[in-house]
């Protein structure tokens, strides 16, 4: 009869570890939904945001060429007026998990509480996304290259 060996016992632990990380990645709804944007010469990130429509949020991933990546997301609410954030919670970066969106609402997906899209740029609780400071150049949403990385410590 073979014993147990102390191998066996990490095999099996390594085994079960990445189960539940694979699980958790599947489950979080994060996956390849973003859109990677980077910065223009003068430190721009430019979105056109003439193509969102009321009630729909986008999530963009953005890579500088330090790789410092920072994930955020822009809706248009039902006024359509723009919301833009981070895709993290002053509560929750730690863990990574970010937000989704439900027919107007923005979703965490830690704990499921949900943010009516109007409220974002408000910064309504800790649980909510971080807002992210822009401006408007006709249909064109403007970021600054500093703004988006005053958030990098969400993501790092």
């Amino acid at each position: 009869m073979a014993r147990f060996r102390p191998l066996h016992a990490v095999v099996i632990v390594t085994v079960v570890l990445g189960a539940m990380v694979g699980a958790e990645r599947l489950l979080s709804g994060n996956s390849n939904r973003y859109e990677r944007v980077a910065p223009d010469r003068s430190g721009n990130v430019v979105i056109d945001t003439a193509a969102i429509k009321p009630l729909e949020v986008r999530f963009y991933r953005f890579l500088n060429t330090g790789s410092q990546e920072v994930r955020f997301l822009v809706g248009r609410d039902e006024r359509g007026i723009l919301q833009v954030a981070f895709d993290a919670s002053e509560n929750d970066f730690k863990m990574n998990r970010g937000f989704h969106a439900e027919d107007g609402w923005i979703v965490n997906n830690k704990c499921s509480t949900s943010f009516h899209l109007a409220e974002i740029n408000d910064h309504p609780s800790g649980c909510a996304p971080v807002p992210l400071a822009h401006h408007l150049d006709g249909g064109r949403l403007v970021l600054a290259e500093n703004d988006i990385l005053n958030g990098w410590r969400y993501f790092r």
